[in-house]
């Protein structure tokens, strides 16, 4: 062993320890993982029971609640019809009883909707939410006389049970009631300390987990369980036959079951089931620990035992192992009389392996101290002539054949001389013969020879002490290498052959990398196809060519429709291979001499040469278009993806190339706007209305840090007595340049650029200072209202965000009046419900805009906690010209005065209008018949013009 090299040393008693160590903690281990394993499959057993039970709880609910579907349906044709019209038929008559009796049906909560069929399956009427029944089946129920029952799902889950019916005696049609899934959803909830909901197909990407193309329809303790499911929808995949899925949140986890519900068509609804498992998994933790712990104690108590019955062998070796290390000290005599004392000792059971050895070490320590004695005189003798020897065989050796370079000498004709170990097997010589080649012959260019012999010359004349060349060798496998030369002279006598060193590098690692970063600086690298640099490179070499031959450069810019929905839902990997199986679909409906490349993710251009004019370019776009009407094959999924393209044509659309790219883009986005699917030729005007609505959302952003929104303010008048008892606040822009803009030119656009919550909240602080500041010079107490959208109610900031606008202004909630649409309360009750209910207990009147125009479930309205309604306009202006809106306001007045709910009519212009609203009991009176939406000012004018102005200010 070379003197400065170390092993690494472990003693015996340390190897003994690692060893039992290892196999303990072995046996330990795989009865810890057998126990796991047990106990995973027992609890996997022991949920899959669980999930089962409550599966078939759900479905025997849902059969069960057939018969309570069928006795309503027995019940409605009982309704007393005794006050008959001979002239009208008994099935005419039941509909008008029906038609005057259901809500209260409704309200009851029975039945949510009824149709009403004649002997020949024609529907009489119906009532409720409509769903299409074939007439096949009606009829059959009819003729059979027996029920039929259906289950049908779509944005709400509604069960039906249809049964002929009998008026007079004779069969007259068939009747057909049916009621929401949401009853059996809250009566399992009663008995299950799990939670559950009712997943539907969402349409779009509408929906809480559009991931999944997924809603949410009902589900209990939604404000959790809906973080929940949207978390679960974005982290895993879906499969549309249902399954079990686990997700860890706030170090808790769940179990979600999503079950498809029987009845309907697979895909379209499923059962949720939500448990929290947590306290189950630390169970079989804290199981498992036990079992560590437990082996860990015998572990140790087993190696207890075995230290104390090997102590004495091993401290034996141990000193052995010690003594020897004087062997190395040439200690022969100290380490002789160390191990003599041990055999000085007697052991009551004689001599054993560890006297042998002993014996055995002191006579090998006699020879070994002989043998010393000889080595160390003939050492002395060798070690000069070693040492000399030593040093110039190991520059040699490293020299010539450890170096990874070819080190040649050869005379100034080309003639080797020598060639170290590496020039020969790259350059394919023969060890016994490479004097009979010549380095010309190893060049396989004619400029490489050229180069060299001038080179050379140069060298050998004294010109140059040194020159460079580069060649390329071919190696006997035909492997290609960059060799770098570097040639110098060597100094000789004059009796001796002048040479020269040749030293060559392989380069050739470097020049591959040199070319594959050119190729990847101009390519893409997924598709292999010209990258953004390298196309704008080509554009603008057609462009300038173009120049000269007055011709036209026609461009094509095509976008994948959908490819980002199918690269979330079904992963990159997908995604890049679609990616380059629609790069060769565009690349087969072009010709040679065009280019296509990839500018970035699903986007790609193709310049077409071939074509001059936009009737070609539009033949090139239609192909791409065909040829994309065929689905993509991707692994197992089928892929139905189209394209949208833009085109443009230099110099018609653009002078440069940005210009035409930017301008070919631009119509790629009006192909979309118009549906997808097709292409479109730039059009400039367009490109103007574009550019307009993107300046419009910049200005917008800005708008109110600049102080350009205002508030408009309409009065809300009682007819009765011809005072105001209200003010809405109307939001308006003051634009720099287009003036003022009334709120349907910016409220949708600040909804899509997610501009609505600051804006809302600015104008309700707004309305709030206004009507205090109103109160404090003499204009009489009352309510001033304020809309709240859609997105305002779904922020978590509502309630805080009204409270500091109350405090800061100083006005009191019961002068504050707060507007909520229609159908988002509606549609969104478990999000609406529970604010709406703080805010009304706060003291705020809560109005209902817009009623009538949306869902109008009038089981839901009794829910809410609303204080007053808003009859739209839509219905006020037919006033007088359809009898269908005027019955409409009826029924909606005499619905609010029993629910004790105020009502206000807006947009009423007419005295016709003003006097059918007072005569059916609406006295709250909204419109221009009064007054237009005033500024501040001229509100203040308005009041004082009414004489309601005080004479001494709050």
């Amino acid at each position: 062993m070379k003197e400065g090299i170390r092993t690494l040393f472990l003693s015996l008693r340390w190897k003994i320890f690692i060893l039992l160590v290892v196999v303990l903690v072995g046996v330990q281990g795989l009865y810890a993982l057998f126990s796991l394993t047990q106990l995973e499959e027992q609890f996997k057993l022991q949920r899959q029971k669980i999930n089962n039970a409550e599966i078939a709880r759900l479905n025997g609910s849902v059969e069960a609640s057939y018969q309570r579907l069928l006795e309503a349906a027995e019940l409605l044709p009982l309704i007393d019809i005794s006050q008959t019209d001979e002239y009208i038929s008994p099935l005419v008559q039941l509909s008008q009883t029906i038609n005057l009796k259901f809500d209260a049906f409704q309200l009851g909560g029975s039945v949510n909707a009824a149709y009403l069929y004649d002997d020949e399956a024609r529907m009489v009427g119906f009532w409720g939410n409509k769903v299409h029944i074939p007439a096949a089946e009606i009829q059959a129920v009819y003729d059979t006389e027996r029920p039929l029952r259906k289950l049908s799902c779509n944005t709400v889950c509604i069960r039906y049970v249809a049964i002929p019916i009998q008026l007079n005696g004779a069969k007259q049609g068939v009747l057909m009631v049916g009621r929401f899934l949401y009853d059996v959803i809250y009566g399992i909830k009663q008995q299950t300390t799990l939670d559950i909901g009712l997943a539907l197909q969402a349409p779009g990407d509408a929906g809480e987990m559009p991931e999944w193309g997924l809603l949410i329809n009902s589900l209990t303790n939604r404000a959790r369980n809906q973080e929940l499911l949207e978390k679960l929808s974005r982290e895993q995949l879906f499969s549309a036959t249902g399954g079990v899925y686990q997700l860890n949140s706030n170090d808790r986890q769940y179990e979600v079951l999503f079950s498809p519900l029987e009845g309907v068509t697979e895909g379209t609804a499923y059962w949720v089931v939500l448990d929290d498992i947590s306290s189950h998994l630390e169970s079989i933790e804290s199981s498992l620990i036990n079992y560590l712990l437990l082996g860990v104690g015998g572990i140790l108590s087993a190696l207890i035992l075995l230290t104390m019955l090997l102590q004495q062998p091993i401290n034996f070796f141990a000193l052995l192992s010690r003594q020897l290390s004087l062997l190395s000290q040439n200690k022969f005599g100290e380490f002789r009389d160390s191990l003599g004392q041990h055999n000085e000792r007697k052991s009551l059971f004689g001599s054993d392996e560890r006297d042998l050895l002993v014996a055995s070490a002191i006579q090998l320590s006699e020879q070994l101290e002989r043998l010393g004695d000889e080595v160390d005189e003939r050492t002395d003798s060798l070690e000069k002539s070693r040492q000399a020897l030593t040093k110039e065989r190991d520059f040699l050796f490293g020299l010539l054949e450890t170096a990874p370079l070819l080190i040649i000498t050869q005379n100034s004709s080309g003639d080797l001389r020598s060639v170290n170990h590496f020039g020969m097997q790259l350059m394919g010589l023969e060890s016994r013969n490479f004097r009979k080649d010549n380095f010309l012959k190893s060049l396989q260019r004619e400029e490489e020879r050229q180069e060299f012999i001038s080179q050379t010359q140069r060298l050998m004349d004294g010109l140059e002490s040194q020159v460079r060349t580069d060649s390329v060798l071919l190696d006997n496998s035909g492997n290609r290498h960059d060799i770098s030369w570097l040639h110098a002279r060597l100094r000789h006598s004059k009796d001796e052959e002048p040479l020269m060193l040749s030293i060559g590098m392989d380069i050739s690692d470097r020049k591959r990398a040199e070319r594959r970063l050119h190729w990847l600086a101009n390519h893409d690298p997924l598709t292999e196809r010209p990258n953004r640099l390298f196309f704008m490179s080509c554009l603008n070499d057609a462009i300038e060519k173009s120049r000269v031959q007055r011709s036209h450069v026609s461009l094509l810019f095509i976008d994948l429709d959908r490819f980002k929905e199918v690269n979330d839902s079904l992963g990159h990997q997908v995604g890049d291979k679609l990616l380059k199986v629609a790069t060769k679909r565009i690349n087969e409906c072009i010709r040679e001499s065009d280019l296509l490349a990839r500018l970035g993710s699903d986007e790609f251009t193709v310049l077409l040469t071939s074509v001059r004019d936009l009737e070609g370019a539009e033949v090139v776009a239609s192909k791409v278009l065909q040829a994309f009407q065929q689905p993509f094959w991707i692994g197992e999924y089928e892929i139905v993806v189209t394209v949208s393209i833009g085109i443009s044509i230099f110099p018609d659309h653009g002078n440069d190339a940005a210009g035409l790219i930017k301008h070919a883009d631009v119509a790629m986005f009006q192909a979309k706007d118009a549906g997808k699917n097709c292409y479109y030729i730039y059009d400039v005007e367009k490109d103007h209305q574009r550019y307009e609505r993107f300046s419009l959302g910049a200005d917008l952003r800005k708008a109110i840090q600049k102080d350009e929104l205002v508030l408009y303010y309409q009065p809300q008048i009682d007819a009765s007595t011809g005072e105001v008892v209200g003010v809405e606040a109307l939001v308006r822009w003051q634009h720099p340049t287009a003036g003022l803009l009334p709120p349907d030119r910016f409220i949708p656009l600040a909804e899509e650029l997610d501009l609505i919550i600051p804006l809302g909240e600015w104008v309700l602080r707004e309305a709030c200072q206004q009507m205090q500041a109103w109160s404090k010079v003499g204009v009489p107490r009352m309510k001033i209202a304020v809309n709240l959208a859609g997105q305002q109610i779904a922020h978590e900031r509502l309630i805080r965000s009204v409270e500091e606008a109350l405090e800061e202004s100083g006005l009191r909630a019961d002068q504050l009046e707060l507007e909520v649409t229609e159908n988002f309360v509606i549609r969104q009750p478990e999000v609406t419900v529970g604010k709406l209910t703080y805010l009304r207990e706060k003291g705020i009147t809560l109005a209902m805009d817009d009623f009538g125009t949306g869902y109008s479930s009038l089981s839901y309205l009794k829910k809410l906690p609303i204080d007053k309604l808003k009859i739209d306009r839509s219905f006020v202006k037919d006033i007088g010209v359809d009898r269908s809106d005027e019955s409409i306001i009826k029924a909606t007045l005499a619905m609010c005065h029993s629910l004790g709910l105020e009502v206000v009519a807006e947009g009423v212009e007419t005295t016709e209008q003003l006097s059918f609203l007072t005569d059916n009991g609406c006295q709250i009176i909204q419109g221009y018949y009064y007054s237009k939406p005033l500024p501040p000012s001229e509100f203040m004018d308005f009041i004082c013009d009414s004489g309601q102005l005080l004479a001494e200010p709050e």
